[in-house]
């Protein structure tokens, strides 16, 4: 039974040039306290860059070794306040032990775009167009590296790993802009980099005459279930052999042949997915995949009835709960919260995107066209909607948390002297996030706010610059956080930058 919902194309962050050196801005105090900069671009560093060592496919830097880029995490008190609370939050007790950071960087292509990255074990995996590496936590020794068969180019991956089984698509013609075109899936075990079975998916895509370049896969039971725009798969788990082919149709009628998959992820039984259609089609949806049969049902549509505030592009971002990012007009965005029957829990207002205030998501590190799967800079808790607001190469910006159900603002904290990337976690009754410099260079900060008013707490400071000098481009990276220690694997590929780092206990 079709039920409407009454609400009223997601666009990257403010990111720059993500392609330039960290650390090359000019020189200069950064904008004093509640003052927005402009935006600036990265300038090349003085001198040629760092030379690739022979023989060599990536570079380890280990904490050991290079004592003036690591150090020991030491707790210190730093100012992370508004103007209007003043008091520095203050952290007491003895020094951490020894830091047991490491960094790495691969020689990678230029341009090179990222797919995702999941903690495995003993190891971070992080998958890019070209090849699927894993790094051992302890030290960010490679482990291993799968290439992208026949010389084509990795074109999407599963958002979770089943039984030490990732699925992944791959392209092997490329378009003129040299991304992949998507036709064909794999599964790739993550404990030894193996790839099994290799077939095409040919997804039906009605009479569009575009050539996908990304594709979303999950694993659910014995099926790995495919979505590509018009048209969805689902494969054997253990040969690859097809088991079902559909076309996209709206599961709550009015459908006019247009609708797409947007998003896809696992939910608790089925899978979760966001549809959307041509500008005539009067909504979005949000439906149930049966990965036995590929039926789509238990849909819901969420409309407008202002057109000028039309939604479209539901990036969807969580399946549990089931959390979607909308572009509402032209200009605008919004998060929508969800219980598990698509019933609207909460909006929350992300506005504009490109402007400061704006809580529009980036893709966290993941390229998120045709169906490549976004990460996410939030987190939920006790009600509240934790995260923050746009992050800019060289300034501060705001970690705030909004009231679910109301959609207010219950809290914001704006950082005097860093930029909040992402919450990492809550811990008893404290948001971790991880804090980095508002300037060229700097420290990077595990830091603590309360997770009821965002008052200040506990920091720890770590030190950390690339070859060139600067800081990394922290936006660019994915996350994992727990027991004292950060994990962080970038997405597009940046030659002046690390593309994996560890920092903690």
């Amino acid at each position: 039974m079709q039920r409407g919902r009454d609400m009223g194309q997601q666009h990257p962050g403010w990111q720059g040039n993500q392609n330039q050196p960290p650390g090359g801005f000019p020189q200069g105090p950064y904008p004093p306290q509640g003052q927005y900069p402009q935006q600036q671009w990265y300038q090349p560093p003085a001198g040629p860059p760092p030379q690739k060592p022979k023989n060599k496919k990536f570079w380890l830097w280990l904490a050991p070794l290079l004592v003036v880029v690591v150090a020991a995490a030491v707790v210190v008190p730093i100012v992370l306040t508004s103007g209007s609370d003043p008091a520095p939050a203050r952290a007491g007790g003895p020094e951490q032990p020894a830091s047991k950071s490491w960094q790495v960087h691969l020689d990678r292509p230029e341009h090179e775009k990222g797919l995702g990255s999941w903690e495995v074990g003993d190891t971070v995996v992080v998958a890019h167009e070209g090849a699927i590496t894993a790094f051992a936590k302890g030290d960010g020794k490679q482990a291993w590296r799968t290439p992208a068969p026949e010389g084509g180019k990795f074109c999407g991956a599963g958002t979770r790993v089943v039984g030490d089984q990732l699925p992944v698509a791959y392209g092997k013609e490329l378009t003129e802009q040299k991304d992949p075109v998507c036709q064909f899936a794999a599964v790739l075990n993550v404990k030894t980099g193996q790839l099994g079975w290799q077939q095409p998916f040919d997804a039906p895509q009605g009479s569009s005459p575009s050539k996908p370049t990304g594709a979303a896969l999950e694993i659910m039971g014995d099926v790995v279930v495919l979505a590509q725009k018009y048209g969805t798969v689902g494969l054997d788990l253990a040969t690859g052999q097809r088991r079902w082919v559909k076309p996209v149709v709206k599961p709550t009628g009015g459908d006019s042949g247009s609708s797409a998959i947007m998003g896809m992820r696992p939910g608790k039984q089925s899978l979760v997915v966001s549809l959307s259609g041509f500008i005539s089609d009067p909504a979005i949806t949000f439906a149930t995949l049966d990965p036995a049969t590929g039926t789509l049902s238990q849909g819901v549509d969420y409309t407008s009835k202002d057109s000028s505030q039309r939604f479209a592009t539901p990036r969807l971002l969580s399946a549990d709960p089931p959390v979607a990012l909308v572009n509402r007009g032209v200009e605008d965005a919004v998060y929508i919260v969800m219980d598990d029957k698509f019933d609207k829990v909460g909006t929350i207002d992300a506005g504009h995107p490109g402007t400061a205030e704006s809580l529009a998501g980036d893709g966290a590190g993941v390229d998120a066209v045709d169906n490549r799967q976004p990460g996410r800079r939030f987190l939920i808790s006790g009600g509240l909607f934790v995260t923050v607001t746009a992050i800019p190469l060289n300034g501060t910006n705001k970690l705030v948390a909004y009231d679910i159900a109301s959609g207010a603002k219950k809290w914001e904290r704006p950082l005097a002297d860093g930029k909040a990337i992402m919450p990492l976690a809550v811990e008893g009754d404290s948001v971790v996030v991880l804090v980095s410099p508002a300037t060229p260079s700097g420290d990077q900060r595990i830091a603590r706010f309360s997770l009821a008013d965002g008052a200040p707490g506990p920091v720890e400071t770590y030190p950390l610059a690339t070859p060139s000098g600067g800081a990394p481009i922290t936006q660019d990276f994915q996350y994992f956080w727990h027991d004292g220690r950060l994990w962080a694997l970038r997405g597009p590929s940046n030659e002046h930058d690390f593309d994996a780092f560890s920092l903690g206990k």
